[in-house]
């Protein structure tokens, strides 16, 4: 049985490591496992919030299964820690927010679950909305007792799930304090690169070389990935839109059954765990609303819709919903009761909203055709020629 590791990292955005591209910073840790597996260069999240996000990826079913719709929900379905579990399976959980603690019902199925306090935290924010209230705690640096439950549990399969908080704006106060970063060295955009930089040498690097010391390099499947993209045009980088920028995620699947490959097409986060049953050759019941990435399916699968929301309109600019392909967008604004539709083939940024053009072109479609109808009939009458 292969050992399995999954860690989601917190506001990722894939055009801000090395291996999509990106040439201000080298991300090496990352980059040697993006080398050896399956990168994909077009993965949207279901979410821009954290919860929402996590519950899909970790499930590989849309939000409106999941239970998780903003941040005072609750987890109401079955998580890739539960079929693991019962397939054999020692499981750990570390997490880096309380936005994913046992509070909200992510530690079902994990044999080990570590989540932050008021000891470990670096920030303490409270959330209200509708007379609900909310304490939340963030920071948790779980990265020795991962490396622990490595050595601990070799001999035997396990699956791990960490989720690494410190990319997250905000962060970077702490770090500054502590002397994990220079001022002014890779400062824009609130020290995003130098806490990209950070994470591939403190948490990658010794994770890939634990695995080696132990044996476990070949035989363990890692998947790297995001919850959500993040937006810097704000005067603070921030995630609340459902525009690419806050949606587009990395995804990298490393597994000594698959070749080294880059896949343009559309993928989505409900599709990892599938993509891992498969993998693991693990029998399940489970229905889930993501496929399959794996083997033919990953060189040619069809073009897949992208489901989004942020149902927590205190966030942002309302309650949001999009769908998306490889070709369109489309962005539903309930609280607003606005539509924005973009070509991302020709408007990859979606700076131009095309649904009014789109709409009278449609338009002009149906009147040509009635149009069209209406003079043949007059022809086979004989009032025209």
């Amino acid at each position: 049985m292969k050992n399995v590791i999954l860690i989601t990292m917190d506001a990722v955005r894939p055009d801000h490591l090395s291996c999509y591209g990106y040439d201000k910073i080298e991300t090496k840790a990352i980059d040697e496992i993006a080398k050896e597996g399956l990168v994909f260069r077009n993965v949207i999240a279901t979410s821009c919030l954290t919860p929402v996000a996590h519950a899909s990826i970790l499930s590989g079913k849309n939000p409106d299964k999941t239970g998780v719709r903003d941040p005072f929900s609750k987890v109401q379905t079955r998580l890739i820690s539960n079929i693991l579990k019962e397939n054999g399976y020692t499981t750990a959980g570390f997490t880096g927010i309380d936005f994913l603690s046992r509070r909200v019902g992510f530690d079902t199925g994990f044999d080990v679950f570590d989540e932050p306090t008021d000891e470990t935290a670096w920030k303490k924010k409270t959330y209200k909305s509708d007379g609900r209230v909310l304490d939340s705690v963030w920071g948790n640096w779980w990265i020795p007792k991962m490396l622990d439950f490595i050595e601990k549990n070799k001999s035997i399969p396990f699956f791990i799930w960490g989720h690494y908080f410190n990319v997250h704006f905000h962060a970077e106060k702490q770090m500054l304090k502590d002397g994990k970063l220079k001022k002014g060295v890779l400062s824009d955009n609130a020290y995003y690169d130098a806490k990209m930089v950070y994470m591939d040498e403190n948490l990658f690097k010794p994770m890939i070389k634990t695995l080696k010391d132990n044996g476990l390099r070949d035989d363990t499947t890692i998947v790297i990935t995001s919850d959500h993209g993040e937006s810097f045009q704000y005067d603070y980088p921030q995630h609340r839109t459902l525009y690419d920028s806050d949606l587009k995620i990395p995804l990298i699947i490393k597994d000594k059954d698959l070749p080294h490959h880059y896949i343009n097409k559309t993928a989505r986060s409900i599709d990892i765990v599938p993509t891992l049953i498969k993998l693991l050759d693990i029998k399940t019941n489970e229905k889930f609303d993501g496929k399959d990435l794996c083997w033919n399916a990953i060189f040619d699968f069809d073009n897949v819709i992208a489901y989004s929301e942020e149902l927590f309109p205190h966030r942002g600019p309302g309650i949001l919903q999009s769908i998306r392909t490889d070709d369109v967008k489309v962005i539903y604004n309930r609280s607003k009761d606005t539509v924005e539709v973009y070509n991302l083939r020709n408007d990859p940024e979606e700076k131009h909203n095309i649904l009014d053009e789109t709409y009278e072109s449609m338009k002009n479609t149906l009147t040509t055709k009635e149009e069209h109808k209406i003079k043949e009939r007059l022809k086979r009458l004989g009032y025209i020629e």
